[in-house]
């Protein structure tokens, strides 16, 4: 019996019973991804962290709605981000980064952090818009915009975010911009943290080369500003770029772009 007693003694710290001290338990987090579902998004990544990486999983959304994904995390600091929309972009421990000369994602993203002292935690994660798309449209030129000799560089100081603050990191970001296969041309821009931006305009040396002779470099940054371009709203909004050649010279302006899809994917 005195054996079986002292047994009892040294396991119940162990346990995390209600008379004890449970700090040292984890919590046990269930991330709601019905906003995603909602959205029109079937999958994507969710990743835990604390001092530490505690877990990183691609799920579909679709498998876990009403029910949510659950995971432990340690009780006093934790944070959790769910991403979709991930394809070219570098995923590290806990930021997300565009390689040089490549297009940015189309990610739509949440992130928290928390401390929760209770046994259980709920994340309701809800999407929110990381990028900018960028429609340029074309007037005042003999060139149908499928057959303009030139091409783009869209230049900007952030290439990268931090996948549970959201907050842009910064880093070169180039990418480069010609017309898809229904001759429309569309850029993206990840968020930023200022309007430090520029618009190359060059010829290329060769079908698809990113390289060659640059004729034209417009501060795009000054004309985002003008149109009042807010790069802290929690979901981005889009932005028309209007081009005009015209007398051997170039013009740009910038506008919202104003339609009802503002949240529609469209392939680059």
């Amino acid at each position: 019996m005195r054996l079986l007693l002292a047994a009892v003694i040294v396991s119940a710290p162990l346990s995390c019973s209600v008379k004890e001290d449970r700090t040292e338990c984890p919590v046990y987090v269930t991330v709601l991804t019905d906003r995603f579902v909602q959205q029109g998004i079937s999958d994507g990544i969710i990743s835990f962290g604390a001092a530490q990486p505690i877990r990183r999983e691609t799920v579909s959304f679709l498998s876990y709605v009403r029910e949510g994904f659950e995971q432990a995390c340690p009780r006093d600091f934790a944070r959790v981000s769910v991403l979709a929309g991930v394809d070219h972009a570098l995923l590290r421990e806990g930021t997300l980064e565009t390689p040089y000369g490549s297009q940015a994602d189309l990610v739509w993203a949440y992130g928290e952090t928390f401390s929760a002292y209770a046994d259980e935690y709920v994340v309701d994660a809800v999407p929110h818009k990381q990028f900018c798309l960028v429609r340029f449209l074309f007037d005042g030129s003999r060139f149908a915009p499928e057959d303009y000799p030139w091409r783009f560089r869209l230049k900007a100081e952030c290439s990268g975010m931090d996948i549970y603050t959201l907050a842009p990191l910064p880093g070169p970001y180039s990418a480069l911009v010609g017309p898809n296969a229904l001759g429309e041309w569309y850029g993206v821009l990840p968020r930023q943290l200022s309007n430090n931006m520029l618009l190359e305009v060059f010829v290329p040396e060769a079908e698809g080369s990113a390289e060659g002779r640059t004729e034209y470099v417009i501060d795009l940054g000054k004309a985002f500003e003008a149109q009042g371009y807010d790069w802290t709203l929690e979901d981005l909004k889009d932005i028309e770029v209007q081009v005009g050649f015209i007398e051997a010279d170039l013009t740009v302006t910038v506008h919202e772009w104003e339609r009802s899809d503002s949240y529609g994917v469209i392939e680059i």
